[in-house]
């Protein structure tokens, strides 16, 4: 038998993540379209994946760690959802390549609310148009 070494690059870990991230229901990305979308003050906003690995000290060498910031949707049960978050990743990243989960850790840097979405207070009847903030920037 032919022995070798396997490494596993960490974008493997970031998609194994960002599939993951599409899953999710309470994630909001947005993706501007078009050559002038930047020129216009349109910005991207997506989940933000970090894989950390252990030191070279460190004894168990296939381990990683995941540092994820997203943007929720206003009314996501972020307790809930960063539960799913971390279940999923752990078990996918395991089965895909074996290496242990230390630790996710999940940021919320921004909680996006649909422009004329109604108040709890109000009618439930007033809903959103389409779904489709009018402002991905408010």
């Amino acid at each position: 038998m032919v022995m070798g070494s396997t490494f596993i690059h960490d974008d493997v870990f970031r998609e194994i993540a960002r599939l993951v991230l599409e899953e999710v229901e309470g994630i909001y990305t947005f993706e501007p379209k078009g050559p002038l979308a930047p020129l216009l003050g349109e910005k991207s906003v997506k989940p933000v994946v970090t894989v950390i690995r252990p030191g070279v000290d460190d004894e168990n060498q296939e381990s990683v760690a995941y540092d994820i910031r997203l943007a929720a949707l206003y009314g996501a049960p972020i307790p809930r959802m960063v539960a799913d978050i971390r279940k999923t990743i752990i078990e996918k990243t395991n089965v895909i390549t074996g290496y242990e989960v230390t630790a996710v850790d999940v940021y919320i840097t921004k909680l996006i609310r649909f422009e004329g979405e109604a108040d709890e207070s109000e009618d439930a009847d007033s809903d959103s148009a389409d779904g489709v903030p009018t402002d991905p920037n408010a």
